[in-house]
């Protein structure tokens, strides 16, 4: 056996076997098996293998501080791919893509199912894994691409038939995983119309300063979506004051009927036509015909239901994300695990340039939630 930079040449008993019944490596020919320095690892610990030149526990563990020296991440790399192996899933790593007639991906690394191999079908997932502490959003500096980036990828993948899996790891080493997709929420309530928010906006109002405005004549109320009853009045937080304010006084401008409200905001980038980023994204909440409220509860901004409030639960739960996270993937679990709990939908906004699309980041079934093996 022979090691290079970055892989090593196994040309034990062994290698055949260890790619024939768990895809392990590359074959080359018949020389050997190319290993990444994770799947010596992988082999060392649970495959029974034993390399000539690390066999005893001094000679791996000088071998593993020089293989730590190059690639900061090995252990790491090592956990994610223990937690997908041991329950018996193949697993091809980045490097070998093309070498084993694979289309070129931005993922780390295609997972196969236990009674499947990739010289008979084509992977079930594609993997990537981040640090728990690796940013996803920070409000008061740049904004990270992070969470953008993931929906593309999850675009890609997706396109290809197959599931998009992050394998999130802690400082102890320990894995989790959870599955990325695009929601597409809606419900069954009206959409708002201009002659509605014209209608509104004519309606007396007193400010309740950073609470909203307060109509106390809520009369043949146009949508049940806007605001919530109070009082035999109706009670609009700044958001929903501010989209009503400005499509009210547009919709006066134009004189007139029924206007698509497509027309009268224009979307761009950061700056959301004349509507803040909060209210671009509760308008389009609102034209999905979804029915929103506080999501204060479950800390986000709203949590969305399909129709009238008491028909039943509401499904979803949307973050503003020019007030709050996740900043971290930590956070993003965190997250998803409430929401999971309480049988909801956690969904991220995100605009593409031209409409609001909805990331949403959930716990798989549980016969699928890769994990390393507890470690005492």
């Amino acid at each position: 056996m022979t090691s290079g930079d970055r892989r090593r040449l196994y040309d034990g008993p062994a290698y055949s076997r260890l790619w024939e019944k768990s895809a392990i490596g590359l074959l080359t020919g018949d020389q050997g098996l190319l290993l990444s320095d994770s799947e010596v690892i992988f082999c060392r610990e649970h495959r029974g293998v034993e390399f000539e030149d690390i066999s005893d526990q001094q000679s791996f563990a000088l071998w593993l501080s020089e293989r730590v020296r190059l690639n900061r991440n090995i252990l790491r790399e090592a956990a994610v791919l223990e937690a997908l192996r041991v329950p018996g899933n193949k697993v091809v790593l980045s490097e070998n893509f093309e070498p084993l007639g694979l289309e070129s991906s931005d993922s780390w690394a295609m997972r196969w199912s236990s009674d499947d191999h990739p010289s008979r079908g084509s992977p079930v997932s594609e993997i990537l894994w981040y640090e728990s502490k690796d940013v996803l959003h920070d409000i008061n500096q740049e904004p990270e691409n992070t969470l953008e980036d993931l929906l593309y990828w999850c675009d890609e993948v997706t396109r290809r038939g197959r599931l998009p899996e992050v394998l999130v790891i802690d400082e102890e080493q320990s894995v989790v995983t959870y599955r990325l997709s695009e929601a597409d929420p809606n419900g069954d309530m009206n959409q708002p119309t201009a002659q509605m928010f014209e209608s509104i906006s004519e309606k007396s109002a007193e400010s309740l300063g950073w609470n909203g405005i307060f109509i106390s004549d809520a009369i043949n109320w146009p949508l049940e979506s806007i605001g919530i009853p109070l009082y035999d009045g109706r009670q609009l937080d700044i958001t929903e004051a501010e989209i009503v304010r400005l499509m009210g006084k547009n919709a006066r401008s134009t004189r007139e009927v029924e206007i698509p409200i497509s027309h009268l905001s224009t979307i761009k980038d950061d700056e959301i036509g004349f509507l803040s980023v909060s209210a671009s994204i509760l308008l389009d909440l609102w034209m999905r015909g979804l029915n929103t409220r506080s999501g204060f509860k479950y800390g986000t901004a709203w949590r969305c239901y399909s129709g009238d409030i008491g028909d039943g639960h509401a499904p979803w739960l949307v973050v503003d994300p020019s007030k709050e996270g996740p900043a971290n993937w930590a956070e993003a679990c965190l997250s998803s695990r409430l929401a999971s709990g309480v049988n909801k939908h956690w969904l991220y906004p995100i605009h593409d340039g031209e409409r609001w699309r909805y990331l949403q980041i959930s716990r798989p079934p549980s016969d699928s939630r890769w994990s390393n093996p507890k470690r005492i």
